[in-house]
């Protein structure tokens, strides 16, 4: 596995790629599990969620995801992993239901590191993919940080950035001298 650069909003040879509509992937295709794997030491190194193939230079429709494990505190005061992490890898996503309700979420992206703004999501989304076997599945009402994560990867997939989403750009702001306040990025 190898780290890769992430290609970056405010550099214009950069911006040209992440600004590509990208193409579907066929599947299945063995080189593609090599690249899974440097997108995620990619985006571990980058402290992310997400990360879509343009963001590392690649035009095609393949992004990852990892929402990490949750934790509940006990009253003797130690920390018990509730729920593991989820890793997602998908091929050719598509949003194919929508909650058709919106909300403000704070969000960043890895190739902007340190800005955030306010974004408007759905408050849940159920999207189509392919795994890197070929074979099609579904994630229904995903909502909460893999909801969010899948809409703005599957933007990124199509051009589209989060900053093209912020519908007031008072609210899009640099915390990189910040850090308790830095929320995820994808």
């Amino acid at each position: 596995m190898a780290q890769r650069r992430i290609f970056r909003i405010d550099h214009p040879e950069d911006k040209k790629v992440l600004k590509t509509n990208c193409r579907p992937v066929k599947l299945p295709d063995r080189t593609l599990k090599q690249l899974v794997g440097d997108m995620f030491e990619t985006m571990e190194a980058a402290n992310g969620v997400g990360l879509a193939a343009p963001q590392v230079g690649l035009p095609i429709q393949l992004c990852i995801i990892e929402v990490p494990p949750e934790y509940e505190q006990q009253e003797d005061g130690t920390e018990v992993e509730v729920a593991p992490a989820q890793r997602y890898v998908l091929c050719n996503p598509k949003i194919v239901k929508t909650s058709g309700e919106e909300i403000m979420r704070d969000e960043g992206c890895l190739s902007l590191p340190g800005w955030f703004g306010q974004v408007p999501r759905q408050t849940w989304v159920t999207v189509e993919y392919q795994e890197l076997s070929g074979k099609t599945r579904r994630l229904r009402k995903a909502d909460g940080l893999l909801g969010w994560a899948l809409q703005h990867e599957i933007d990124h997939l199509q051009g589209i950035l989060f900053t093209e989403r912020i519908r007031d750009l008072n609210t899009l702001r640099d915390l990189t001298n910040e850090p308790e306040e830095i929320p995820a990025s994808a």
